[in-house]
């Protein structure tokens, strides 16, 4: 060590390190490596080596980029990575917590058949193709039987290659039946995106050039995908530069973290943001502040239209006509000074964007309130400008050949979903929570195979007794799960699944900074003894079936099918990383970690909004299309609507528009109406399995015991104290809570947070665990949300 520094060793150790992270990429491999000692836990790491491995969180949609610290084959750390410009090296709570999913004690190490009766968890482990061969064989009998349209698919992710897989090996099959949450989570955005701008995605935001936010329920800090963004551009937007302080407005029922967080909260009662939001544009066009050039040149639908046939319409301008300030304070409890000076604060720190997450859609009027949201972006002229609501770019990754299928994967195809998207909910693009009736009723047709990706509905969805009732029906129930669920007890097969940090994923984060990104998720440490990813199962499982099935999946395995797409970044040679071959740039961006192709096109109004207009449709032309297609007549359509209780006719339908709320329970029976919400932990399933989340301080002292929140004046009329013991019951059902009194809470209203129940699940149990078994499944009639905020409850202190 003569003449060596300490900070000289430092520096050379670190180097060391970086050298161990890609052995085969450029770098020459250690000649003594192999006669290293193995660890005791026989893991590939060796004694004494250290190593920083770049990759993505997947604990929830957002694609935040992570490095992770590797300690002789262990990881001990993770942090965000710099070098990601979704997080910047920030990370949240739940990203922070993945290593105790990784080292869980509960992990599945190996496939398990069921070994007794659906529910009792007693199992048999079986290797591999055992199990797929067995799930071909009955998939296989199936199709023969022309009762392929009966596979189904719930699929816990929204986006990314593992769901298009899936939608590959449907395709070539023949099932109409890919499901994903949507419909539970941001669904109204998303329709509203779909419907008013022509893409079906969620926005994007230009946080760090916006100066004035008005969130309608949104819960930006606390469980929104978009959330780690935003909080990294918030702290860098308020650190007061000169002259652009940016504002945030939070609209909600309740006091949340949220609230805290914002400049100004503004309540509101339940299920009336598309009023508030109509009596802001309401008073933006009445005193003639809104973007005038911008929907004249750049929107339909604002005045009073004829069609082709001569047919007169109404136009934006006539419904906003209707919600004076006044008329918005008595639905919305909001006084009418404060719509009047949003309206005019939105104006005056412009940019100024509007949103909302899926709280503030989640009831029986969801779609008119997501829309009337969403206009106010384009009244303000906030779409494609810096600053404003935003369109992300995709990556340019290659496409697979296309799927060539046979007779009876078309006939399969063309039958209609068993969650009712697009026939008994016309326009919804989902429905899972109405999936467990079709299958109890065995209409339209019986639900034969069910495969559970990343999905926990017994817990995490409205109505779990039935959906327990739903898995028991199925001929097969085959879950992918790394940990025991509510779910994967009622299943026949459980195929475990590498974690996040053992697999190998490209990631198109959740929309952001609007311009393309693309992340490598790729493997830190080993799997346990015997996982396989869903992508191998996919193809293997197509591989069994044989052709034509599987003519669809030439692949020798998924990352043979992951280097294709990689493929076509490559060859756009543009972006972050420059590489003259295929090889080369996944070898970069595994060191790396992230891809991205700065710079946003503002302004591009050429294919800006892919609308049968080709503008921004106030009055949405593919709602009138969808609706004239469910409905050969007027009479039809007005005794449907009659019967589902919706109250708005005619244009107003392809306009955004407020609706009456329904909700389940009456008020006199029922007299609290339950606000259900995500806290800052939840996730898909639950966090109950994590401890290092359950325990966060948000979750108050009470973390390990189920709560619902009360406003101290309702608490005290009922004789209840914080910590109580309290009786909640619904129409869907009862449960023991504790009382926690929060003055945040607007009296007549309780809050439910969600995510929480008891861990490890129990085997035979019949009932829902967690808030969700209180909620009643509600929709919105035509575009088939889900009503989170659509159910009323008693309280009443424990005997």
């Amino acid at each position: 060590m003569e003449g060596v520094t300490r900070r000289g060793f430092l520096k050379g150790a670190g180097v060391a390190a970086g050298a161990f992270l890609l052995p085969g990429c450029g770098e020459e491999e250690d000649p003594y490596a192999l006669r290293r000692p193995a660890l005791p836990d026989g893991s590939s790491g060796m004694l004494g080596q250290e190593k920083w491995v770049p990759s993505v969180c997947g604990q929830c949609q957002a694609g935040c980029g992570i490095r992770v610290r590797v300690a002789e084959g262990r990881a001990v750390k993770i942090e965000g990575n710099p070098a990601c410009p979704v997080n910047r090296g920030g990370l949240g709570p739940k990203g922070q917590a993945g290593l105790g999913m990784l080292y869980h004690p509960d992990r599945i190490l190996a496939p398990r058949r069921r070994d007794g009766e659906r529910g009792s968890g007693r199992w048999k482990e079986v290797g591999w193709d055992e199990a797929i061969g067995e799930i071909a064989s009955v998939l296989r009998d199936l199709r023969a039987r022309g009762e392929g349209r009966g596979v189904v698919v719930l699929d816990g992710e929204p986006r990314g290659m593992t769901r298009d897989l899936w939608a590959r090996f449907l395709d070539a099959y023949g099932s109409p039946n890919h499901m994903d949450h949507r419909a539970t989570s941001d669904g109204g955005k998303l329709l509203a995106m779909t419907y008013m701008h022509g893409v079906p995605e969620i926005p994007a935001y230009d946080w760090e050039r916006t100066r004035y936010v008005l969130g309608f329920g949104a819960s930006l800090f606390e469980s929104w995908c978009q959330s780690i963004h935003l909080t990294r551009a918030s702290s860098h937007l308020r650190r007061g530069m000169p002259g652009r302080r940016v504002k945030f407005v939070q609209v909600s029922p309740r006091f949340s973290v949220t609230a805290a967080k914002a400049d100004e909260w503004v309540p509101i009662e339940p299920a009336t943001y598309g009023a508030l939001a109509l009596g802001i544009g309401h008073v933006l066009v009445r005193d003639g502040i809104f973007d005038a050039d911008f929907v004249r040149e750049r929107s339909f639908g604002f005045e009073p239209w004829t069609g082709e046939d001569g047919r007169a319409h109404r136009g934006f301008r006539d419904v906003l006509a209707e919600y004076m300030p006044d008329r918005v304070e008595a639905l919305t409890h909001v006084p009418a000074r404060t719509v009047e000076r949003l309206a005019h604060e939105m104006v005056d720190n412009r940019p100024a964007v509007a949103l909302a997450d899926g709280g503030a859609a989640a009831a029986t009027n969801g779609l008119g309130t997501a829309m009337s949201i969403h206009a106010l972006n384009a009244l303000l002229g906030s779409l494609e400008c810096p600053g404003g609501l935003l369109v992300q770019r995709p990556a340019p990754l290659a496409s697979w050949a296309a799927v060539e299928p046979d007779d009876a994967a078309r006939a399969g195809a063309a039958a209609p979903r068993l969650d009712g998207a697009g026939v008994s909910r016309p326009l919804a693009r989902g429905c899972i929570q109405e999936f467990p009736e079709a299958v109890l009723s065995g209409k339209p047709y019986p639900a034969r195979a069910l495969f559970l990706n990343r999905s926990n509905p017994v817990f995490s969805k409205p109505g779990g007794g039935r959906w327990i009732e739903a898995l028991r029906k199925v001929d097969l129930v085959v879950s992918f799960s790394p940990l025991p669920d509510e779910s994967t007890i009622w299943a026949d097969f459980v195929l475990p699944e590498p974690t996040y940090l053992e697999r190998w994923e490209p990631v198109e984060p959740v929309p952001s900074v609007g311009y393309p990104i693309l992340g490598l998720r790729q493997p830190v440490v080993d799997p346990p003894r015997d996982s396989l990813a869903v992508g191998d199962v996919v193809i293997r499982l197509a591989r069994a079936l044989g052709d034509p099935v599987a003519r669809a999946f030439p692949w020798d395995g998924y990352r043979d099918a992951i280097v294709e797409r990689l493929k076509g970044v490559q060859e756009a040679q543009t972006g972050s990383i420059l590489e003259p071959t295929t090889q080369k740039f996944i070898r970069k961006l595994q060191q790396e970690g992230i891809w991205e192709a700065r710079g946003y096109p503002f302004g591009q109004w050429e294919g800006a909004f892919p609308t049968a207009s080709g503008k921004f449709e106030f009055f949405s032309q593919a709602i009138e299309k969808r609706l004239a297609a469910a409905f050969p007549d007027a009479s039809s359509m007005e005794a449907w609507l009659v019967a589902q209780g919706v109250q708005t006719r005619g244009d107003d339908l392809c306009l955004p528009h407020w609706e009456p709320p329904q909700f389940a329970g009456g008020e006199v029976d029922y007299p609290f109406l339950l606000v259900a919400y995500r806290g800052v932990a939840y996730a898909e399933g639950g966090i109950r399995h994590l401890p290092r989340l359950r325990e966060l301080p948000s979750a108050g002292r009470d973390a390990w015991r189920e709560r619902v929140e009360l406003n101290p004046s309702d608490a005290h009329r009922l004789g209840i104290r914080g910590g109580d013991g309290v009786r909640v019951e619904t129409p869907a059902g009862r449960r023991r809570l504790t009382a926690f009194l929060h003055p945040g809470v607007r009296p007549g209203t309780a809050g439910l947070p969600l995510g929480y129940g008891e861990w490890p699940p129990r085997p035979g149990v019949l009932e829902a665990p967690g808030g969700y078994g209180l909620l009643a499944v509600a929709s919105d009639p035509l575009a088939g949300i889900f009503a989170l905020q659509g159910t009323r409850a008693r309280i009443g202190k424990e005997a």
